[in-house]
């Protein structure tokens, strides 16, 4: 445990919010913004801990942002209590604040609050059909990397030890996928093309 803790706290130098401007071309979006959740062997009695993601069963929430342009991710905050906190408030607390003026993240419906002005969330009508299948490529590959994470069986199983422990493991899951992104592992690429069809991003 020891080790991993070393670890853990190289993850503010690897996860670089300021790398979110890697190749930036000019978009007013350059992330993608979600919370994923893990389930917890302890806690079913604690409504703070409530998990509507699963089901109701306990777990904790990490808010995890990537950028758009090289998949890198740049953010991660948590652990949050899932039964206080839902995606938006999350946001509300820290990573709108990040934000520089004018700039806005890619987002699901949850966060629809901070529409559009910090967030932007294509509503299903005919005029946003291009922009909807643009933005379900860019929601898959920020599902992609929430999936990696539960690769590794301390975020995948159920979590026996303590909070402290679940964040110190999810540093650590957080670090290593982006230290294989940085050495070449694309895990999700994203096609910026007005011409994609349905076929192209899996609707």
């Amino acid at each position: 445990m020891v080790f991993l803790e070393e670890l853990s706290q190289n993850h503010v130098e690897i996860i670089d919010w300021e790398n979110r401007k890697i190749d930036d071309i000019g978009n007013d979006c350059l992330v993608s913004v979600d919370g994923t959740d893990f389930a917890l062997a302890w806690g079913s009695n604690q409504r703070r801990l409530s998990c509507y993601k699963l089901k109701g069963k306990p777990g904790l929430r990490y808010e995890v942002a990537c950028c758009l342009r090289t998949s890198d991710i740049v953010w991660i905050s948590g652990p949050h209590f899932p039964g206080l906190y839902n995606d938006l408030q999350i946001f509300r607390m820290g990573l709108i604040n990040m934000l520089d003026e004018h700039e806005q993240c890619e987002c699901d419906d949850g966060y629809i609050g901070e529409c559009p002005l910090k967030c932007k969330y294509p509503r299903g009508v005919t005029r946003w059909a291009e922009r909807d299948r643009m933005h379900q490529y860019q929601r898959n590959r920020q599902e992609h990397i929430n999936e990696r994470f539960k690769n590794w069986g301390c975020m995948c199983e159920k979590f026996r030890h303590s909070i402290s422990k679940h964040r110190t493991c999810f540093n650590c899951v957080a670090l290593l996928t982006q230290l294989a992104i940085e050495h070449g592992e694309e895990l999700f690429h994203v096609i910026y093309d007005d011409n994609l069809t349905d076929q192209d991003v899996g609707l």
